[in-house]
């Protein structure tokens, strides 16, 4: 149970609840509700410190992917340019170091079919 932070928030709410309902000002082994309620807030403001990490944590990916989207979109603009430009263009190293194939390295997507691969005509 120690391990599954919603019920010991559960457990811990009950037992504030319960020391304020029924025995407000009474002390159980030297501790009492001020002991337990101030223990309590410091449990709160840890999940509170994790509630501000978890949406930052969000607010992060989200700037990352935006960043991200403006870095792919200025690296797609500078590969056209690369294209365009007569000193590299498409079958530059420069084009090729971007993670492009070059040119003269594409296949021609032509394929030719072996002789046993052709179907015989009856």
């Amino acid at each position: 149970m120690r391990n599954n932070p919603k019920k010991v928030k559960e457990i811990i709410e009950r037992a504030v609840a319960a020391l304020r309902d029924m025995a407000r000002d009474k002390k159980f082994n030297g501790k009492g509700l001020a002991e337990l309620e101030a223990q309590a807030e410091r449990s709160i403001d840890a999940r509170r410190e994790l509630i501000a990490a978890d949406n930052q944590k969000t607010a992060a990916i989200a700037r990352r992917e935006a960043e991200d989207e403006r870095s792919l979109k200025l690296i797609e603009q500078i590969v056209a340019g690369i294209i365009g430009d007569d000193d590299f263009g498409d079958d530059s190293a420069l084009y090729e170091a971007f993670g492009y194939v070059r040119r003269s390295q594409r296949k021609s997507g032509l394929t030719r079919k072996r002789k046993s691969e052709v179907k015989q005509m009856p």
